[in-house]
């Protein structure tokens, strides 16, 4: 235990002023000869929640509650904080009774296994669930970290997100939302029924939009059958879409007039002309933290085309979607 105190000291980069903490956070609960990290992880659950929470509330000041929340879940999820576990070989230090943890050793070898062939950010679920024992021994180190600097938030950020680097930021989330509120979101929850099978070993999911069967989802866990499922239904349903218009335009500009609440304007026209309504898509996000500039995009889907025009570098979120829905009306009248 002392050499794993020092090794984990070691990755956080901080000395603990209380060694029998950490100690603490790194035992599981299957050894019973001292307490378990289940206290530690509690609180460091919250603290880790908050911190990032208060990150993102004060980089992105002009985005609401929604974008915040799936910022939140995209760098603090079960998923995200187990491949932190992994990365940083935390794992390696968790004492327990091997005799009470041989079946979850080989579900944290699967995973782990699976994490190491991965290629890129995994932002919304993954291949198989992540077993809980990593997403604790994370937070329970938050909470241990966080009661010996003296419940200092900031402090705990400081060190934490070293730790979580690369943060998933905004046009991340952007680009790739969850799947299934996307799925909601583009054809109505109203009209989306997902179906579950079990065959003793694995849950199937399947998509059904106004009664078709658009597509399905396997996993060992339901919640993950339905990521997948959402995912292959949105792919499918976006493909045929595209396939439907005769053809796609995109379009840049460099300089254009800015019209006073375009996105509310165009809005309103897409509604009057029966059509679905603009989306708006931060293509480039610039500059230090200080000093954040975006560019967006907007795009309206016609009866032949879809149009897609990208707007101005703009210093808030909110100017550069108006600055892209000036283009786009501009486009329109044309």
């Amino acid at each position: 235990m002392e050499d794993s105190v020092k090794a984990v000291e070691s990755i956080l980069n901080y000395n603990f002023k209380d060694k029998k903490l950490l100690e603490e956070a790194l035992t599981h609960p299957s050894y019973t000869d001292g307490p378990s990290y289940q206290r530690l992880e509690f609180l460091g659950d919250s603290v880790l929640g908050l911190a990032i929470s208060t990150f993102f509330f004060s980089s992105y000041p002009d985005i609401g509650e929604g974008p915040l929340t799936d910022l939140r879940k995209a760098n603090v999820s079960t998923e995200r904080l187990a491949r932190v576990a992994v990365r940083l070989g935390l794992y390696k230090h968790i004492r327990h009774n091997k005799a009470n943890l041989s079946a979850l050793g080989e579900k944290v070898s699967e995973f782990i296994t699976m994490v190491e062939e991965e290629k890129d950010v995994v932002v919304h679920g993954g291949v198989m669930r992540a077993p809980k024992v990593l997403v604790d021994i994370v937070e329970s180190v938050a909470g241990a970290v966080f009661v010996d600097c003296g419940f200092n938030s900031q402090m705990l950020w400081t060190i934490f997100r070293a730790l979580l680097e690369p943060l998933v930021m905004l046009d991340v989330v952007l680009a790739q939302p969850q799947p299934v509120s996307a799925l909601y979101e583009a054809h109505g929850k109203q009209l989306i029924d997902i179906q579950y099978h079990w065959n003793g070993e694995t849950y199937t999911a399947s998509v059904f939009v106004d009664d078709t069967f658009i597509a399905s989802g396997s996993s060992e866990t339901k919640e993950i059958a339905k990521l997948h499922a959402a995912e292959a239904a949105l792919s499918k349903l976006t493909k045929s879409k595209t396939s439907d218009a005769s053809f796609q335009t995109k379009v840049d500009f460099n300089k254009s007039t800015e019209i006073k609440d375009a996105k509310k304007i165009l809005h309103e026209l897409c509604d009057k002309k029966k059509l679905p309504k603009p989306t708006y898509k931060v293509e480039q996000e610039l500059g230090p933290h200080h000093d954040k500039r975006f560019v967006s995009s907007a795009q309206v889907e016609l009866s032949d085309q879809v149009l897609c025009v990208k707007g101005n570098e703009r210093s808030r979120l909110k100017d550069a979607e108006n600055s892209a829905a000036s283009m786009m009306l501009c486009i329109l009248q044309k």
